[in-house]
């Protein structure tokens, strides 16, 4: 059987036949423009003018929960993979789903897979399960950190198995830091709570991982950097200027100096975000939330004993967050000071594939594997069994 993967995350669909080289990759959100032209998936790159878009995403803190939103944008990302009539009782498909995620919720999306979509075989897990197939470490032991859209995950990977009662989650991801971004820009430059992407690329194209917050804070200004802002005329998207290019002209820019690493800092200081925070946020403000380096202390300290020492040493990042300059190292060090000193604390790379891929060809590994046979639920399982079986199966069931 020819077996579908898809990765749906909350920022992006990674979706492609396991046999073939890559992935298909499609923002997963429905955009609306000022003029009130839609644009499904990706299609908005493709227009001179990012400003003013509005985005209307299928996922709400990770929980898939509007599947008018993410219909449209399954079936532009599968037209866009089917070149030939494939009948979809003929394919498999590999899907991942957020951790813990809610029984009746996924319940939806397996009769969406079963009943609308009509797939002849399906199975559903959570995106980091799939990671230790295809990296350099340690299969069978491994602590997966997927820092994604919506949140952080740390998830502990015993013998191809999760170990959900180690499982841990910080609320913090790709959307927390867009958004303290946009407070510190607004507040300091121009407002541009309005532009999404504009706040997106500032973050991709500046932002990096201090690896001692104190002494870069001191020397902020060595970090100081120059954002020039888009005319879409010259520019649609906004560029960095690089040392010795010409100035901006009548262009305008920004001149980040501690922004640059005071937003990803937020990972290890919550406290970050909650300063600037609305001060209606009373909740939120009093709220516990640990840090990134506490939380993946916890999720190896929940683990069987035996188990521990190995995990410390086989850490893998995944995740589009996880692509800001300097997060391995970071996180490394920040571990090396918490854990046991006999202990060996190491992150290994996710094979030649870069972090925000890594669950996809973990998936297309998997399919290639005959494990994939004892796992998958057959259409005739499902309807034979009813729309509980599919969660009986593919549930945190050891919680």
């Amino acid at each position: 059987m020819t077996y579908l993967v898809v990765d749906n995350g909350s920022y992006s669909v990674k979706a492609g036949f396991a046999e073939s080289n890559e992935p298909t990759i499609q923002h997963n959100a429905i955009s609306k423009a000022k003029d009130g032209s839609l644009y499904i998936g990706s299609d908005y790159i493709s227009t001179n003018n990012h400003s003013g878009l509005i985005f209307k995403r299928p996922h709400e803190q990770g929980h898939l929960t509007s599947w008018e939103t993410e219909k449209p944008v399954w079936d532009y990302t599968f037209d866009l993979l089917s070149k030939k009539d494939i009948n979809p009782t003929d394919l498999g498909l590999v899907l991942t789903e957020t951790p813990f995620q809610l029984p009746q919720l996924s319940m939806n999306t397996d009769q969406i897979v079963f009943e609308e979509y009509g797939f002849g075989s399906y199975y559903r897990c959570i995106a980091p399960s799939l990671v230790p197939w295809t990296y350099a470490g340690d299969p069978d032991f491994s602590l997966v950190v997927d820092c994604g859209f919506s949140a952080t995950w740390i998830v502990p990977i015993i013998y191809q198995s999760v170990y959900w009662k180690g499982v841990r989650k910080l609320p913090i991801g790709g959307r927390a830091l867009n958004g303290l971004l946009r407070e510190i820009i607004s507040f300091r430059h121009y407002d541009i709570s309005d532009e999404p992407v504009l706040i997106n690329t500032i973050k991709e194209s500046t932002c990096f991982m201090a690896q001692d917050f104190g002494a870069a804070l001191k020397k902020k200004l060595a970090h100081e950097c120059e954002f020039v802002l888009p005319d879409f005329k010259t520019t649609t998207t906004g560029y960095v200027r690089q040392s010795g290019q010409r100035g901006a002209g009548d262009l305008q820019s920004l001149v980040l100096t501690d922004e640059r690493f005071v937003v990803p800092e937020s990972l290890y200081r919550p406290e970050i975000i909650f300063d600037n925070a609305p001060s209606t946020s009373a909740i939120l403000q009093t709220a516990p939330i640990k840090n990134l380096t506490d939380l993946v202390v916890e999720a190896i300290m929940t683990s069987p004993v035996v188990a521990r020492p190995l995990l410390s040493q086989n850490i893998t990042v995944v995740g589009g967050t996880s692509l800001v300059p300097g997060f391995s190292t970071r996180l490394e060090d920040e571990l090396a000071k918490e854990l046991p000193s006999d202990w060996k604390v190491q992150v290994v790379s996710s094979g030649d594939h870069k972090p925000d891929v890594a669950s996809w060809y973990g998936g297309a590994e998997l399919c290639q594997s005959e494990i994939i046979d004892k796992v998958t639920i057959s259409k005739q399982e499902y309807y034979e069994h009813g729309s509980n079986w599919c969660q009986t199966q593919f549930g945190f069931r050891n919680v």
